[in-house]
């Protein structure tokens, strides 16, 4: 229609979305939708001008795939799982990856029942085990792998049987599960006393093959095991012989679609391994039509959250429920935003005055409740100074890996700065090869920021616009011959602010100009006897 708005971000849809999904993003005005396409080759031809990809189980956004998409800003991915996304890849082109994690949480916890009452009653016994007795759940023992939000919910609903759960978990919250009469073991004594044992922790390289054939061994006598979240989490070869000698008296598993792999095949084909929806067992009671894991509450809540994460993402207004941003519930972007705001004038000001490649980067966060910050902090420290050294782009994803790669150490430190008047600080220290430089700014209740620090010097100037920053003796009329030089080159002068160690001692100067300085200005500033350094940045 003419006068329509022309669309901003072009989104690539691979695969088939819940009609909640398609509906939020045909009301989208400023995007353009291409998809799903019928054939690899319209895929890969719309990926050349995609700032954003949309994709469910089906496609596999490896290295290759991202070659082919120059200008992708943002891969979502309608579920919780990744295992189809190249992640690492992703990140070092500095490509936000979103998922859905518990739009589905519901859905996934009752389906861990439906499988623990299936194990327990036999329900995928095979033909001539009719006189195998079942098990009731009431006083079993049930071991939780990962007390996260899914381990929560199965052992709300484990207690609701009569169960008595045990959890293992690292990160667990010690007192919100005593409170909740759950009994926290480590991982060997949980193997031993679990009659059923289910997984629900991250899948990590410190996770891959959690349950292998060590762990296997400590594993209580005819224990059942239930895994819905990732195959890696268990070494299919060991589990499958856990089955066949009888350490395992049965297994239930999530609908994966492995069959590369000979061990997972017959994992999955083995007449003790129970996997419902699929009805694989010859004789099972259990069929394609019953219900999985996927309800269609869980199918259009993962739709409208994905869309509307992807959205925010694009337009840069939120950033949730991405993997490579260090941002989560507990640490939002809205919360993060103000302290972002301040440390990318911070980080633009330490890599532009760098004088040499920098080596190493200290942060530091002072007010209360902050050091939490520190890691979106220093990410967005790092997109300021980082110098590019191929075509990625240089953003809040791929800078920390970038500074990896080129040699660059972040720390978090303490006392950069002597003192603090102000409620909230971001201070940073860089060091090149043979000196290095401190700087710290204040975020005020009013939302703006000021540069409150300089090496020794405190000032309070505005990072913002074009900054002339001199380093000079503090003696009668710098500032004089400063303003009559820039006056006669036309440049005028927004902000002076002034900062020295002691009279007659040595100060700086933080000039905001309405713009740009040649470099024969800066050449005359540094010829006159009491001016050392004279340096232009763009904030």
């Amino acid at each position: 229609m003419k006068g329509d708005p022309k669309p901003t971000y072009r989104l690539v849809v691979a695969d088939g979305l819940h009609s909640v999904g398609w509906e939020e993003l045909h009301a989208a005005t400023d995007i353009e939708v291409v998809g799903p396409l019928g054939c690899q080759e319209e895929f890969i031809g719309a990926l050349a001008d995609a700032d954003g990809l949309l994709i469910c189980s089906e496609t596999k956004v490896d290295a290759s795939l991202l070659a082919a998409a120059p200008r992708l800003k943002v891969v979502a991915r309608a579920g919780a799982r990744l295992d189809n996304v190249d992640i690492d890849q992703a990140t070092r082109r500095g490509i936000l990856v979103i998922h859905v994690p518990d739009a589905n949480l519901t859905a996934m916890v009752e389906y861990v029942f439906l499988l623990m009452l299936a194990l327990a009653r036999n329900w995928g016994r095979q033909a001539g085990d009719e006189g195998q007795f079942g098990f009731q759940l009431k006083q079993k023992n049930l071991g939780i792998i990962g007390f996260g939000k899914q381990g929560r919910q199965v052992a709300e609903r484990a207690q609701a049987f009569g169960m008595h759960v045990l959890a293992y978990d690292p990160y667990i919250d010690l007192s919100f599960a005593r409170q909740r009469g759950v009994e926290i073991v480590d991982l060997p004594e949980l193997l031993a006393r679990a009659d059923l044992v289910t997984l629900h922790t991250a899948y990590t390289q410190q996770t891959h093959q959690l349950i292998n054939r060590e762990t296997l061994a400590q594993m209580k006598p005819g224990g059942y095991l239930i895994n819905c979240i990732y195959p890696g989490l268990m070494d299919a070869g060991a589990v499958l012989s856990a089955l066949e000698n009888g350490k395992l008296a049965g297994v239930a598993l999530d609908n994966w679609d492995i069959r590369a792999t000979p061990s997972y095949q017959a994992l999955q084909d083995h007449p003790r391994t129970l996997r419902p929806h699929l009805g694989r067992s010859p004789g099972s009671t259990m069929d394609v039509q019953m219900a999985s894991q996927h309800t269609l509450e869980a199918q259009s809540e993962t739709a409208r959250r994905v869309v509307s994460d992807l959205l925010a993402a694009l337009r840069a207004q939120d950033f949730r429920h991405i993997v490579n941003l260090p941002f989560n519930d507990q640490i939002p972007y809205q919360r993060a935003k103000p302290f972002i705001d301040l440390a990318v004038k911070l980080g633009k000001l330490q890599g532009q005055l760098a004088e040499g490649w920098i080596q190493r980067v200290e942060v530091e966060l002072l007010g209360e409740g902050l050091r939490e910050l520190v890691r979106p902090v220093a990410a967005v420290l790092l997109s300021g100074m980082i110098r590019p050294v191929d075509e990625r782009p240089v953003n809040w994803v791929s800078a920390p890996v970038m500074a990896y790669e080129q040699g660059i150490v972040t720390a978090q430190v303490k006392e950069l700065v002597a003192r603090s008047d102000h409620p909230a600080m971001i201070a940073c220290r860089i060091y090149w090869q043979d000196g290095f430089r401190t700087v710290a700014g204040a975020l005020y209740g009013n939302g703006e920021v000021r540069l409150v620090q300089y090496n020794d010097y405190e000032i309070d100037a505005y990072p913002d616009g074009w900054v002339l920053i001199l380093e000079n003796t503090d003696l009668p009329g710098v500032i004089g011959k400063v303003g009559t030089l820039l006056g006669r080159a036309g440049i005028n002068i927004a902000q002076w602010r002034y900062g020295r160690d002691y009279s007659n001692g040595r100060g700086v100067s933080f000039i905001n100009l309405d713009g740009d300085v040649p470099l024969s200005i800066l050449s005359e500033l540094e010829n006159e006897a009491e001016i050392e350094r004279a340096r232009l940045v763009r904030l």
